[in-house]
Formats: C-alpha cells, sequence, structure tokens
C-alpha cells in the first residue's frame, strides 16, 4: 500500500523521465561492453542477451538468433551496410561496423523512434552512422523508404531487413526492386520475420524476379533469411553477353521457403 501510494504522489512525467534515465543507463552500458572487444571479433550470446535486454522492446526487437547472424557478418563485413528500421540493431552495427570505419545507413519512417535510436548512441556514435528520416512512399506496386538514394552508396555488401512494418503495402518486398543494382553478387541480405505472409510473398518475388536464393533459420521463436543474388541485375530478355556465354553463372540453389499457417502450397514456378 505504501509503495502504491508513493507511485501516485510522484508525478507522470518524473516517473516516464526516470524509467528513460534507466533505460539510457542500461543501453549505453550493453553498447560500451561490445565497444570493448576487439576489432572484427563478433561478441558473446550472453552480451547480445544484455543488449536485447536493456533495449526492453518486447514484441519489437529483433530475437536473439538474429543478433547472432547479424553480429557475424556485422564485425567482419567491408561494407557498406544498409539496415532497415531501426532499434537494437543499430546499436550493434554502431558498435561492430561503423567503429571499424565501415560506411552504415539507417532508414527509419518514425522521426519519433530516429530520435530514440539516436539518443541510445549518444551524439558521437550516431555521427558515425547515417540515419536518414525516409517516410514511406508509394512506388506503384509497393511502398517503400523515400531514401536519399542519390547520396548513399553505390554498393552495399550486407542489407539488413527489419523494416518497414508488416502492415505496409507490398511488405518488405521493396528492398530489392529499389536497390537491385546495388547489391552485388557477394552481398548478403539478412531478412527478418521470415515466416510471416508478406516475406514469404516477398522472398518467391524476389526468387522469380532476381534470381535470388535463400538459406531459411528456423528457430522456436523466430525465423530469418539470408538472402543472396546470383547477379547484379536481373537479366534482359533476349539478351546475353559474349561475357556471360563464355562464364555461365550457375542456376542458383533455393532452399525451402516456409509456407504461411492455413495456407495452400505455391503453385510451381514456371520460370524455372
Amino acid at each position: 500500500m505504501r509503495h502504491f501510494a508513493l507511485h501516485h504522489l510522484v508525478p507522470a512525467s518524473i516517473r516516464r523521465a526516470l524509467r528513460d534515465a534507466v533505460w539510457l543507463r542500461q543501453v549505453r552500458g550493453a553498447l560500451r561492453e561490445l565497444e570493448s572487444l576487439p576489432l572484427r571479433q563478433a561478441p558473446s550470446r550472453a552480451a547480445l542477451d544484455r543488449l536485447l535486454r536493456a533495449w526492453a522492446n518486447d514484441g519489437w526487437a529483433a530475437e536473439l538468433e538474429v543478433l547472432e547472424e547479424l553480429a557475424h557478418h556485422a564485425a567482419t563485413t567491408p561494407g557498406p551496410i544498409l539496415e532497415c528500421g531501426s532499434g537494437a540493431t543499430t546499436v550493434l552495427l554502431a558498435a561492430l561496423a561503423a567503429r571499424r570505419g565501415v560506411a552504415v545507413w539507417v532508414l527509419e519512417h518514425e522521426p519519433q523512434w530516429a530520435a530514440r535510436v539516436i539518443r541510445a548512441l549518444g551524439p558521437a556514435r550516431a555521427g558515425t552512422l547515417h540515419v536518414c528520416i525516409a517516410p514511406l512512399r508509394n512506388f506503384g506496386a509497393f511502398d517503400w523508404y523515400d531514401a536519399p538514394l542519390s547520396r548513399m552508396p553505390d554498393a552495399f555488401r550486407l542489407v539488413v531487413c527489419d523494416g518497414p512494418p508488416e502492415t505496409t503495402r507490398g511488405g518488405r518486398y521493396g528492398v530489392v526492386p529499389m536497390l537491385r543494382d546495388r547489391v552485388p553478387r557477394d552481398a548478403v541480405l539478412i531478412l527478418d520475420n521470415a515466416g510471416r505472409p508478406k516475406q514469404i510473398d516477398a522472398m518467391q518475388r524476389w526468387r522469380r524476379e532476381a534470381g535470388a536464393s535463400f538459406k531459411v533459420h528456423e528457430h522456436k521463436t523466430c525465423q530469418f533469411a539470408i538472402v543472396r543474388f546470383a547477379a547484379a541485375s536481373p537479366p534482359r530478355p533476349g539478351r546475353r553477353s559474349s561475357r556471360a556465354a563464355a562464364n555461365p553463372v550457375p542456376p542458383p540453389r533455393f532452399d525451402p521457403i516456409p509456407r504461411a499457417p492455413g495456407a495452400s502450397p505455391a503453385p510451381p514456378d514456371s520460370s524455372h
């Protein structure tokens, strides 16, 4: 009863400020732990778990298994890196990639959320990343970020796709048609929530339209996919260069794409 009475005596604004201060202290502590690692060394599972607990965004933050996969790539990729959506993964990229001088670009459509991420990083660390407030825009068959493409790198070696939100028209499909010519053959795209219907549809379309291959990782609480592409850009019908004829690209291997609960099996892909 005493605790209940004290709780109501403290104004809500002060309670929020205290919670925010505790959150910031915990996130910064987890970030400093990551930054204490030697360059190119991926953190332990325990360190990643501490970051997730500090971030405290249950239901929205990436799962631990996704962070482990991302940490492995972020610690070693030469970059540049593109992240679609921001959060605990942005903190991880700042500690493991931007600290090494790797260019990291982040697209976030919610200004308030972008401000929260920048505050978590602090001015000095935030200055090592390009956090872009990019509203969602209609691109005809889908919606995607209104990204500053003219200022962004010509090629990304790692793409982290954890946005736009599930309710977005087209889901996360737009990342490939919008950036396909900027994703070279040796690049890796990490797609979170790969078991959701819109992500399954996006993967099927990427396979048909861009020659994508997948490795789907299934865990008790999450599914994510590692996506690679057979060539730098989709082939044009009726055209084949002499170089391509002399060095044909082997057909991509396709791991099974998860089926949405209750959905019927997808029809055979007539393009292969």
